[in-house]
């Protein structure tokens, strides 16, 4: 029986696969003969031999069981209150059997050394089950020759661990030697002085010394390391690494910090806001102005006693006519005024002069009045992001029991053990513990297989030396690939344009060209300048308005013109929807089924005016379809939108790297040369294909 359950299982092994309720066919396959055998030639009664089949087909079943967590889960995880009965009672149904077989002795030398090991690996109450469990087989078999309960093995081995436990702290050798004289004690009483025999004179007594001496012995010369090592492991795999309620703890603790720190960045924007001040009307700086002039040469002037009201009204509008045309000179002067001035010159000298410090006075306010209003922007969005922030950290972590019950079983399905599952949000992300190295798409499978939903593996932390906690994501439904071509302009060494291509997170990604305006080493750095600017802030999670106006409000601030044309587009990977933003950028094109919509912008480029208000355009791409971002420089080679359009159809779009390639290529023959900057990227989104 044992050769053929042992070939079954081999054969099983060898070609990968799992047993499942198939093993209670060949059980029964097996007692076949054993019912055969012995109901015809032993007990000559096929009943009898029917029931002890029975017993025989429901302790392979309990065999198995206690296999299964023997092999694949004892020490990799902590084993459920289940699979610890299987386990006590598949030892205690061995224990039985090698009571019978080899003696009491046999026996009684086997489980001492083993309560000696429990003992010293578990060094806590858990070894007086242990105990118990080995004192279950003596206790049944003397029970049933004595015809009545004799628990008394159960109760020495119970006395045999606490003595154990009680004087390992002290070392081994006090343990070992504290079991063997307990072991002899009890043996005196029980055995011998029960008998009315004289034990110390019997040579028996002697010999049966060696049934606690052997296994003493032996645990005492057992290396510490050995013991440290396995009680090292037993902790490291009963522990609890992902507690749900210290997670929601820390994230509740979390949250509250950044709710604080977004009201400190709110309140930094109230500051900012409160201090900005109305500006100076234009009849008040006039009216400064006027008052200055006066001071400096009208009250030094001979005729400032006999200045009538006609002249100061002359002087008045010479001032309106200088803040309009920013210098006043003769022929700006009044009749009135002209007539009457003795000293014209120092007059429009002293007018001019206040003239350019009250212009120098006004760009310093304007300048810092933008500054203060781009702080308080940026004070703004910090705050909301904090905030949003803030929110899906407090958000507690959730039960999904069914779930990762579910996973659980999927898992164990396929062999692979695991400590501890976590199943956290909407989305959703799971978290486990694995032992080992198993392989990572075996276990995204069954997570599919469990949930319904495609995983893929985002993260792994080794958090022991065959122990690793996995982070699972659901896996996007899309794809992306990027095809890049630029050519820079003849006699330049540097190319304007600049291209990225950058995962915001693992479930969306952004594009973006930027053309500076002009060409060479001035333009390349305005472009690398504003696109690195809105990589930066879109990653950080900032709000797309605020964003662009930041990055417009920046390249304004610049002494030199510093203009960018930008074509921008994110994209979510699980839904496929392209928000496209355009700022003075040429045409774009999306390639759907062959066939090309032209993308337009009419807003003016970034860093021209202190306002930007971009062209935003949605869409949602499906499975091969193409964006296409061009340079001026391309569009300018061939011309009109209707040729880019026709010529795009008319190309294959499996490849964007090869599509930007001859797209470049066919610019460059039509121009004859690079006379522009060109830059073309594509990008294509694909279906992802479940990996098999």
């Amino acid at each position: 029986q044992g050769v053929f359950l042992g070939a079954v299982f081999f054969i099983y092994r060898r070609l990968g696969k799992n047993m499942k309720a198939e093993f209670a066919l060949y059980a029964l396959m097996a007692l076949a003969l054993f019912f055969w055998l012995f109901g015809k030639y032993i007990y000559a009664d096929y009943i009898k031999a029917a029931i002890l089949s029975a017993v025989l087909f429901l302790l392979c079943l309990l065999f198995l069981g206690a296999m299964r967590c023997l092999f694949f889960r004892a020490g990799r995880k902590k084993l459920a209150p289940e699979e610890l009965i299987f386990c006590a009672a598949a030892v205690s149904a061995t224990g039985i059997g090698l009571y019978n077989c080899a003696g009491s002795y046999a026996y009684e030398s086997v489980a001492l050394f083993a309560l000696l090991l429990s003992c010293a690996l578990l060094r806590n109450a858990k070894a007086v089950f242990c105990a118990l469990v080995l004192g279950i087989a003596p206790a049944i078999c003397q029970s049933v020759a004595a015809g009545e309960p004799l628990l008394t093995q159960i109760a020495a081995m119970s006395l045999y661990a606490a003595v154990v436990l009680l004087l390992l702290p002290s070392g081994k050798l006090p343990a070992s030697l504290a079991l063997f004289i307990c072991n002899m004690v009890l043996r005196y009483f029980t055995d011998f002085s029960a008998q009315g025999t004289m034990p110390l004179t019997e040579s028996t007594f002697y010999l049966t010394m060696l049934v606690p001496l052997i296994p003493c012995f032996i645990f005492a010369v057992i290396p510490e390391s050995w013991l440290a090592r396995g009680a090292q492991t037993l902790r490291k795999y009963s522990e609890k690494r992902l507690t749900r309620t210290s997670i929601d703890k820390n994230r509740a603790e979390v949250g509250q910090k950044l709710f604080e720190i977004s009201a400190a960045f709110r309140e930094i924007e109230n500051a900012f806001s409160a201090l900005d001040t109305q500006p100076q009307s234009e009849q008040a700086a006039q009216a400064l102005v006027t008052e200055e002039v006066r001071r400096e040469v009208c009250s030094q002037c001979e005729k400032a006693a006999t200045c009538d009201q006609k002249t100061s009204c002359a002087l008045e509008k010479l001032t309106a006519i200088g803040c309009q045309k920013g210098k006043a000179n003769l022929i700006d002067m009044p009749a009135a005024l002209t007539a009457e001035c003795p000293n014209p010159s120092a007059l429009l000298f002293s007018l001019n002069r206040a003239l350019s410090d009250y212009r120098r006075r006004i760009l310093d306010e304007e300048n810092a009045a933008a500054g203060r209003a781009l702080f308080a922007e940026q004070a703004r969005a910090l705050a909301d992001m904090l905030k949003n922030l803030a929110v899906s950290q407090s958000a507690p972590t959730g039960a999904h029991s069914e779930s990762e019950r579910a996973l659980r079983l999927a898992l164990a399905k396929i062999g692979i053990a695991c400590d501890e599952i976590l199943v956290l949000g909407e989305l959703p992300e799971i978290y486990l513990t694995v032992s080992g190295n198993p392989a990572q798409k075996r276990i995204c499978r069954a997570a599919e297989n469990a949930l319904g939903v495609p995983f893929s593996l985002s993260a792994k932390r080794s958090v022991a030396q065959d122990k690793a906690v996995l982070l699972l994501h659901p896996t996007p439904r899309f794809d992306a690939a990027f095809g890049v071509a630029s050519a820079t302009k003849e006699g330049e060494t540097d190319c304007g344009d600049t291209t990225s291509v950058q995962r915001i997170d693992e479930r969306s990604f952004l594009c973006a060209l930027a053309d500076g305006m002009g060409s060479g080493t001035y333009a390349r750095r305005v472009s690398d300048c504003a696109l690195n600017l809105l990589e930066s802030l879109y990653r950080a999670g900032m709000a797309g308005d605020t964003v662009l106006s930041t990055v417009n409000r920046l390249l304004s601030f610049n002494r030199e013109e510093s203009f960018a044309c930008v074509d921008i587009a994110t994209v979510n990977l699980d839904t496929g929807r392209a928000d496209i933003v355009k700022i003075g950028s040429p045409l774009s094109f999306l390639l759907t089924q062959g066939k090309a919509e032209i993308l337009e912008s009419d807003s003016l480029p970034l860093g021209i005016l202190e306002g930007v208000r971009p062209t935003t355009l949605s869409r949602n791409l499906a499975d091969g379809d193409v964006l296409v971002f061009l340079s001026d420089g391309i569009t300018a080679a061939f011309g009109s939108s209707a040729d880019i359009a026709d010529y795009l159809c008319r190309q294959p779009a499996a490849n964007p790297q090869s599509l930007a390639d001859k797209f470049l290529k066919e610019a460059l023959d039509r121009a004859g040369r690079a006379e522009d900057d060109m830059t073309v990227l594509a990008i294509r989104l694909f279906r992802r294909t479940p990996e098999k």
